[in-house]
């Protein structure tokens, strides 16, 4: 038998590229992981991952407040016209000492019809700064109403809020039969509706001095959770249901309590804690907002539970103990043993990449499941009377709602896309392929042709 001496070889560097390649195989991720052998089933797997993995799998929202002296609520009817104009008259000064002590001494010395026919020439003078005064005074307040009304026009999420609040006031003004004058200086200048708060989903008010802040995705988990297991709205929101009869719902099973369906909610959403009130001495801390991550960070998550658990399960012996496969599946999509058994079977590089395919599969069953069950809820969530009423304030939440059904179309498009890229062009090559060595294998017949072949026990004399 002869050897062929690899270094004397001129094949050497492609053994030794080779020799590398399966080298670093193991320790390649699973992104760019590629069979040895069994390429078709790869392909028609869709290559090595579904894709959906985070931009950065160790985000977290963050809780984002704006400036200390910012908080979206304002209104121009809390400036003083009284102050305003006598601050204008007071600045009567500018004219110069001399004629400032002759005027303010004839003015305080006499009324203004006394001083009308005594002084002419000062009564006029009055008259004039007076109507200066008022121009000024209007033409301010109209600056201010215009600018408000350009901001308004921008959508503010929170003037909403704003606005429901006076409104619950001015209803409240209304029963009370009392001076409407006053009710109006109490509502916008002394901000009695902001301080007040606003109606809200748990029976109480929110928003306000002395209550808890308006938070719109989470107070709708929390309350749309209760309502969907038929309980209370009040119910806390750290109940397990696990070990209750509802442990068996779908809603349960995804969500042991409604504070973990809310942590869920407001990390993937984001979301807002509202006060109504302005800054003062007595107000709570200003407007803050959390950021959304996505569901990237819970898809990820999702892969480090599974992940583990099916490769070990795969890389055991055939014929070992089918245990624990419920741990890893997903609703409508089990782990069956004749699956883990032919993930047996298979050679160490294809089962690699299978596995790991599988059980990013599984992950992203498991979390656009979650996802669908939270959608749900918010759902519930805005049925409820109070969510009802507030009107226009729940425009920017149900945005964020669908936002969440945008997320999960997202994951599924990568998912569809990164198969459909990957399977056809390389099945089709590699179907190709296969064709060629096909043919090539095919092997005609040396023999010559019998120019005398025998037929029926007679031998065929060609003329």
């Amino acid at each position: 038998m002869r050897f062929i001496s690899i270094s004397k070889s001129p094949w050497r560097p492609h053994a030794l590229a080779a020799a590398l390649a399966l080298a670093s195989m193991g320790t390649t991720s699973a992104l760019h992981a590629q069979p040895v052998s069994n390429s078709t089933l790869y392909y028609r797997m869709g290559g090595g991952t579904p894709g959906g993995a985070a931009n950065n799998r160790g985000q977290t929202s963050q809780a984002l407040g704006l400036q200390a002296n910012l908080r979206l609520n304002y209104s121009c009817g809390k400036f003083d016209v009284g102050m305003s104009w006598g601050n204008i008259m007071n600045n009567i000064s500018r004219l110069g000492q001399q004629v400032t002590n002759a005027v303010q001494a004839g003015i305080a010395s006499l009324p203004l019809y006394v001083l009308q026919r005594a002084q002419p020439g000062l009564y006029q003078l009055f008259q004039n700064y007076s109507q200066k005064a008022d121009l000024l005074v209007a033409s301010s307040l109209k600056t201010c109403e215009e600018t408000e009304a350009m901001i308004r026009a921008g959508q503010n999420p929170y003037e909403d809020w704003i606005k429901m609040a006076k409104g619950d006031a001015w209803k409240v003004k209304a029963n009370t039969s009392g001076d409407i004058v006053q009710a109006k200086i109490d509502i916008n200048k002394n901000e009695e509706a902001q301080r007040t708060g606003v109606n809200w989903v748990f029976g109480q008010k929110a928003g306000g001095i002395n209550s808890l802040p308006l938070r719109p995705i989470r107070d709708l988990s929390v309350a749309g959770y209760n309502a969907t297991l038929n309980k209370s709205v009040t119910t806390s929101s750290s109940t397990s249901y696990t070990g209750s009869t509802d442990k068996s719902t779908r809603l349960v099973q995804a969500f042991a309590s409604p504070d973990d369906l809310a942590r869920f909610t407001t990390e993937v959403l984001g979301d807002k804690r509202v006060y109504t009130c302005s800054q003062s001495a007595d107000c709570p801390v200003a407007t803050a907002v959390t950021t959304a991550s996505g569901l990237g960070p819970k898809y990820e998550a999702e892969v480090d539970q599974v992940l583990p658990k099916l490769q070990a399960m795969a890389g055991a012996p055939s014929g070992s103990p089918y245990a624990d496969l419920n741990t890893i599946a997903a609703p409508g999509m089990a782990i069956s043993p004749q699956l883990l058994d032919a993930l047996r079977k298979l050679p160490p590089d294809t089962r690699g990449i299978a596995v790991t395919r599988l059980g990013q599969e599984l992950a992203m069953h498991r979390v656009i499941d979650k996802a669908l069950v939270a959608r749900a809820v918010l759902l519930t969530g805005l049925s409820l009377p109070e969510v009802t009423a507030a009107g226009d304030a729940m425009r920017d939440t149900q945005s964020q709602i669908d936002r969440l059904t945008q997320f999960i179309n997202d994951l599924m498009f990568e998912a569809r896309i990164r198969k459909e890229l990957t399977s056809d062009t390389a099945l089709a090559i590699m179907g190709s392929q296969f064709q060629a060595d096909s043919r090539s294998m095919r092997v005609p017949d040396g023999r010559a042709a019998d120019p005398q072949p025998m037929e029926n026990g007679r031998v065929k004399v060609t003329p």
